[in-house]
């Protein structure tokens, strides 16, 4: 039967109870008040008796523990959240402070990771291994996926199980204990002005402003696809646009090739939110989005896609769309334009998205994108 009794100079009752080998054990309750103790010590021997006879299961444990906070009246509860309910509620606060392409893209790998798991997302979230992790990364990897998405994969159930680590509810992340796959890396090629010139030429209908807008302003595909009329004034021949990856607020000059056509266009056009309003809803990804669409305008064009072998056999086109990003910030640095000056054009990677720029600093950021040549468009 459990007993309580003080040890000397101690501010805590300690429990006496019979363990499940028949050893009696002494340990501290913790608790300063002998009825709070006595509940714990209680407690404590109903769970040696439950593990003496093999029925102590992880539930029925945690039972116990609920119990002991309860009946010591600690003020405190043992947290319990299934394995669904956490990533649900934590890729619904990621929804609300990203992006919706970000937003979309951890939603996927949530939605696979708990397919992986079958009933047992309903488990409790300590019931969670690195096994799991891993046969959810075999589950991705059997779709033939790039190792930079198998990384990313890792990553967004990483950083969902830290939160959960940092709240309390699981003591250690297993999926930290996961190899990330190794990515393959491939340097990025470039296009001349030349090159440009002849895509813009070869391009039919919007597809001419979207190279020429992700050329002279070094944006993203998808951000260049959604430029709005709102962020154009062409009295001072800026552009201001939000970067959907970063939420970044990007205030750029125009280039006088493509102030001129924004110009021409303008004039002409019925009133529209979207700039390029045919592209404004395109899935820039899979096998008829537009990217692909670029690289078939590419061999249309006459040019190389400097395709090259990867690890694993897997090819790779070293200049697709976002070369064009690329070869905005090399036209930049060859012409000797600081580094500061080109990331404020391509959008900072800081907490300050929204930094306002002040006359002098738009003056030398106009100045930086006069430096770049003129494709000669007629």
């Amino acid at each position: 039967m459990a007993s309580v009794h003080q040890r000397p100079r101690s501010p805590y009752w300690h429990a006496s109870y019979l363990g499940p080998d028949g050893r009696w054990i002494l340990r501290s309750t913790k608790q300063a008040e002998r009825q709070s103790a006595l509940a714990v010590a209680m407690e404590y021997e109903r769970a040696c008796k439950l593990a003496g006879r093999g029925e102590l299961v992880e539930a029925q444990a945690r039972e116990v523990l609920k119990d002991i906070m309860k009946r010591a009246d600690m003020g405190e509860t043992l947290r319990t959240v299934s394995i669904k309910a956490h990533f649900d509620t934590w890729l619904a606060n990621k929804c609300e402070s990203k992006a919706n392409s970000t937003g979309k893209r951890y939603g996927k790998a949530v939605a696979d990771f708990l397919t992986t798991l079958g009933n047992r997302a309903s488990k409790n979230l300590t019931s969670l291994s690195a096994g799991d992790v891993e046969r959810f990364l075999s589950f991705r990897r059997a779709k033939q996926l790039s190792p930079t998405t198998l990384n990313l994969d890792v990553k967004i159930i990483r950083t969902a199980l830290n939160a959960a680590r940092r709240q309390g509810l699981i003591p250690t992340n297993p999926a930290e204990a996961v190899e990330l796959p190794e990515i393959e890396s491939v340097e990025r090629g470039t296009f001349n002005p030349a090159e440009v010139k002849m895509l813009v030429n070869t391009a039919d209908g919007e597809w001419k402003l979207l190279i020429m807008f992700a050329y002279f302003t070094g944006a993203r595909l998808g951000d260049c696809c959604r430029m709005q009329w709102d962020g154009v004034d062409l009295a001072e021949g800026t552009l201001t646009y939000t970067q959907t990856k970063t939420g970044a607020k990007v205030t750029a000059p125009l280039h006088r090739d493509l102030l001129a056509a924004l110009n021409k266009l303008a004039g002409t056009d019925q009133p529209e939110i979207f700039i390029l309003p045919g592209m404004a809803n395109l899935r820039p990804g899979g096998r008829h989005g537009l990217s692909e669409t670029f690289k078939r305008l590419m061999r249309k064009a006459g040019l190389d896609l400097q395709t090259v072998k990867g690890g694993g056999q897997r090819m790779f086109s070293r200049r697709t769309f976002h070369a064009l990003r690329h070869s905005f910030t090399s036209a930049l640095a060859n012409r000797n334009v600081s580094s500061e000056l080109r990331m404020k054009l391509t959008g900072h990677k800081t907490a300050a998205i929204n930094q306002k720029y002040t006359h002098h600093e738009m003056e030398n950021l106009r100045a930086a994108v006069k430096k770049i040549p003129s494709l000669g468009l007629k």
